[in-house]
This record gives C-alpha cells, structure tokens and sequence, in this order.
C-alpha cells in the first residue's frame, strides 16, 4: 500500500489557552495570533491546503495553522466535535452529518466536480444490479453517495449488505470479493481498478456534484471571525494558483500524501478549485442532502443547511 492508505496522524503542539475558545475567552483576533489547528483527509482534493501549507502561505498571511491529516475528510470534523480543532475541509454531506452532533459552520465551497467520485465494482460485475455487498465508511460522502446509487436504481437498501472498512481498505476487499463494489473519492476508484474492477458511474451520473467545504468550530468562529476570514482568503489564493499550474496540485499532493505527481494531476481533471460563496442552489440541495440523511436513517435528526452554512465570508 502507499503512505496515503495509512492514517496519517501528527501530534499538533497548540497551547491549551487556544484551542477552540468560546467568544468570551482570551486569545481571539484582537489579542494574540490564534493557533489553528486544520483537518484534512488525505486525497488529492485537498490540494489547495496542501499547498498552502507547503508554501508557508498561512504564515504570509500571518497565521498561525498546523495542518493535521486523517485518512478520512471527517477526522478533522471529528476533531472539531472533540474540541481538538477549529478548521477543517470536508465535503458537504460529511459536514451536514457531524452538524447533527454538535456546533459545526460551513465557512465556503472550495472544490467541486460531478466525476471525482466514482463506483468501482469487482471483476466481473458490469451493472449496479449486480452489487450486492457495498464497501461503505459510516459517516462520510460515501455513505450518502451509497444510498444515492441505490435511491436511482430502485434498489432497496434491505437488498444489499453493508461492510463497513477505511478507505485504504476498499481496493483489497474487492480484489478479494469481500465486497462487490465502492462509490469512493479518489485515489480510491483507481486503487480498486487497478485491482481488476471497473468504474460503473461517476457520482454526476447520480446527480451529485460534490462540495468540498471549510468548516469550523461554530463558538471558534464566533470569537476569531477575523482569523478565519484569512484562513478562507488563503485558501481561495492557493486555488488560484493551482488554477494557473495545475501540475502543481500534483507536486504537492505527493509530496504531502505519496501519491504520484502525475497521478494526482489526472485525477484532478475536472475538478474546479475555486474558493466562492454559497449560493441558494447550494442551500437548496444541501437540504435535501440533510434530508435524505434523516430519511435514509443516517441520522436521526436533519440539519438545517441554512443555518450550518455561513454566507458572505468568501
């Protein structure tokens, strides 16, 4: 396996007195410099970050960020919820989820695309139908996208078995037949094809274009908003860069996960890297993702898209 199949998990030296301080505690924006501690998974969507990390752009635009990785885009959110981090990346579904469990805002879009997830199936199958066992991470897009693919082919969920694995799992359960098929972010589609499986659809093909979204802790944000601000404006700066040298997300996405630099760059076409405010079309279908969720039993209570979802700071 690559270093990317492994959890990479850093030790973040914060000082306790700022770590995810309420609004009525010191070390906000008018006092000290705040240290951020940023939760990424580890996949080449998170590009801008890497980059921005590498390239001592936090520390230009005067902060103070420690990015940590987590083999999943919902180890930061987690971090969150455990009051371990303030900022993280992940996509909106992930992010509506962990809204359920506890303070949590969408600060911005700043990656979309309707193919960089993908269902992959094992040898041998060449139509959803014929996927009875499903690879899924609770929790994540994938879960959401899951349901998804058999929400558009009538499929009922009681039909089919769940088998519950990381990501870096995925590729070797269905070389071994322990699962039928994934619908997954990359490098995980391509991993499982060059397993022997084969790409049955892309996630636009389901009618979902996914959002990379930055997240944060909610009372965080509330008492470092300034802080906050430039993180966003850091990130929209990465993207642009990345939009005018796209071999450049391939660099520092190897250098920041091992994946190939010319792997991680065609992996990336057609991804949009592009930091923007959310629109009402966004609001809309964060929505009815929020409520799938509820009604698909992935959670038990919906989360209000309009209300975890901050306007007017990108």
């Amino acid at each position: 396996m690559r270093a990317a199949a492994a959890a990479l998990l850093m030790t973040v030296a914060v000082a306790a007195c700022s770590e995810n301080q309420s609004p009525g505690e010191s070390g906000g924006d008018a006092t000290t410099s705040v240290a951020v501690n940023f939760g990424v998974g580890v996949d080449p969507a998170y590009s801008p970050i890497y980059l921005a990390d590498q390239d001592n752009l936090f520390e230009q635009a005067g902060l103070d960020v420690t990015v940590t990785q987590y083999q999943e885009g919902t180890g930061g959110l987690d971090a969150i919820l455990a009051k371990q981090g303030q900022v993280t990346a992940s996509t909106e579904s992930s992010l509506l989820n962990r809204a359920t469990r506890g303070d949590i805002k969408g600060l911005a879009v700043f990656s979309q695309s309707p193919s960089f997830i993908k269902l992959v199936a094992r040898s041998g199958i060449s139509d959803v139908a014929g996927i009875k066992k499903y690879g899924v991470v609770p929790g994540t897009v994938n879960e959401y996208a899951t349901n998804k693919v058999l929400d558009s082919r009538g499929i009922s969920r009681d039909s089919v078995e769940f088998v519950n694995a990381s990501p870096a799992e995925m590729p070797a359960l269905l070389q071994r037949g322990d699962v039928d098929g994934y619908i997954m972010w990359e490098p995980w589609p391509s991993r499982g094809v060059a397993n022997g499986g084969t790409v049955l659809l892309t996630s636009g093909d389901i009618g979902y274009v996914y959002n990379l979204v930055i997240g944060v802790d909610g009372a965080w944000y509330e008492a470092n908003k300034e802080t906050a601000k430039k993180v966003v404006d850091t990130i929209a700066q990465a993207c642009e860069q990345l939009t005018a040298d796209p071999a450049k997300a391939g660099t520092v996405t190897e250098t920041a996960i091992k994946v190939p630099a010319a792997e991680a760059q065609t992996l990336l076409e057609g991804v949009q890297c592009q930091v923007r405010d959310f629109t009402d079309d966004d609001i809309r279908r964060y929505d009815e993702i929020a409520q799938f969720q509820q009604d698909s039993g992935i959670v038990t209570q919906k989360a209000d898209a309009a209300t975890v979802m901050v306007r007017g700071v990108a």
